[in-house]
């Protein structure tokens, strides 16, 4: 079994013992020290762990992000410093199941704080609110998805975290074990520090409760600099002219996803292919999470987001980001039908640019058409019952003749354009000579 041990060290953290435990008790564990630049005493360490990072301006959420961004293994495992697994074995690893969060029961070093470990578990078992001192056994994959720890965050990113899984639907998974953790905080000022804990508590489940999800909002994007973007349009346009093409393309996306957000029942999702990860990792802090498809093909890609996605939520949009006059209202109304299971926005060039779906029947059949041909659509939705294809038909960009037909339409309207809109037409009125020819 293969993880990835993900440890935050704080600037005056000075305890390393939970290294060589690791060690000691599991091969193939990879241990990933995210640590405060300021800390000197953990840098002798470096050379004892698979991988050290350093952190200006560090908080334990950005340490905890930093290191599952580098991990090699898929499945991740978030530990505290001060934790002791003196009483965890190999065979709990065997409990973990991957389409939930799962963690360990708490107990403390000291035997006078039995009844704060009894409030904990119990507060695990009936609230489903594990916290971090307990540890958080995540697949990367719905680590990314859930947009990791929240770093604007003082404190309470593990509670908050426990949160947003919440809010998709994902659940805990107890593993009937015990993490031991150090009562060191506690032991000057006991009762305080019980009561300030449960204050914390209570004010948190206020601050980060949040309705349930009922819809996602999956976008499409790439590297808007990689040459995998909009490969058509490079073999006749210059690279920089792409480039910023793109750059427009995602300030619009950008926007959108920001009118969305305010629609409290819709969850947000970066999509793109592994390549892309890099850049998938920044832009992804505008949405609620990221999602890094395994596929090449797009009707493999877009299957496998189908699926995954229909497992949380009553309804899953996939959309373009290369829609230049698609808007976020347009979006959100493709939620709006009842009755319709598939919910098509056709472009001109015979595809389509959103699907909306709660057809789980659909995954039968997406990876199954030729796409970049004049008949995806219609061969689509000829296999596809209970659909509904909009009455508008939207313009995407592949080739330099969209781009014609793009500025054409800005042209017209140009006095009613949105700030990013009329930056296109701006871009198109500068460079139209370039696809125009």
């Amino acid at each position: 079994m293969s993880i990835s041990v993900i440890i935050p060290v704080g600037h005056k953290d000075h305890d390393f013992k939970l290294i060589d435990q690791i060690k000691d008790k599991f091969d193939n564990f990879e241990i990933i020290l995210a640590a405060s630049y300021q800390n000197n005493e953990v840098k002798k360490l470096e050379e004892k762990v698979d991988k050290f990072i350093s952190i200006h301006n560090s908080t334990r959420a950005k340490a905890l992000n930093s290191g599952a961004e580098v991990a090699k293994y898929d499945r991740l495992w978030f530990l505290h410093l001060d934790s002791n697994i003196s009483l965890i074995n190999k065979i709990d690893f065997e409990k973990i199941d991957d389409e939930k969060i799962n963690t360990f029961l708490l107990k403390f070093d000291d035997e006078k704080l039995k009844y704060n470990s009894i409030g904990a578990n119990l507060r695990t078992k009936y609230l489903k609110l594990p916290f971090g001192d307990q540890s958080f056994i995540v697949e990367k994959k719905l680590f990314n998805f859930l947009g990791g720890f929240t770093e604007g965050l003082d404190k309470g990113e593990d509670h908050e975290f426990i949160w947003k899984s919440k809010t998709v639907g994902i659940k805990i998974n107890i593993i009937e074990n015990f993490i031991l953790s150090s009562a060191l905080k506690y032991k000057e000022h006991p009762i305080n520090q019980t009561l300030n804990t449960v204050k914390d508590t209570v004010l948190q489940i206020f601050r980060f409760y949040k309705p349930q999800k009922k819809y996602v909002v999956c976008h499409f994007l790439k590297d808007p600099k990689s040459p995998k973007s909009k490969t058509r349009l490079r073999k006749d346009l210059t690279d920089d002219f792409v480039n910023e093409l793109n750059e427009n393309l995602i300030e619009i996306l950008s926007e959108n996803i920001q009118q969305i957000k305010k629609n409290k029942f819709i969850y947000q999702v970066s999509v793109s292919e592994k390549d892309h990860k890099e850049y998938l990792y920044k832009f992804s802090k505008i949405t609620n999470g990221l999602f890094l498809t395994s596929q090449k093909e797009l009707g493999n890609s877009m299957k496998e987001v189908i699926e995954f996605n229909l497992k949380y939520f009553k309804k899953v949009v996939i959309v373009g980001s290369d829609i230049p006059f698609l808007s976020a209202s347009d979006i959100t109304d493709s939620l709006k039908s009842t009755s319709a299971k598939n919910v098509f926005y056709p472009t001109l060039d015979g595809g389509f640019c959103l699907l909306a779906t709660s057809d789980n029947k659909i995954l039968d059949i997406i990876d199954k058409v030729k796409y970049g041909t004049d008949t995806v659509l219609s061969d689509l939705t000829k296999n596809v019952s209970k659909l509904l294809i909009d009455n508008r038909f939207y313009q995407d960009i592949d080739v330099k003749e969209d781009l014609v037909k793009i500025y054409k339409d800005l042209k017209e309207k140009v006095y009613s354009l949105s700030p990013t809109l009329k930056k296109l037409y701006t871009l198109l009125y500068s460079n139209q000579k370039k696809f125009s020819e």
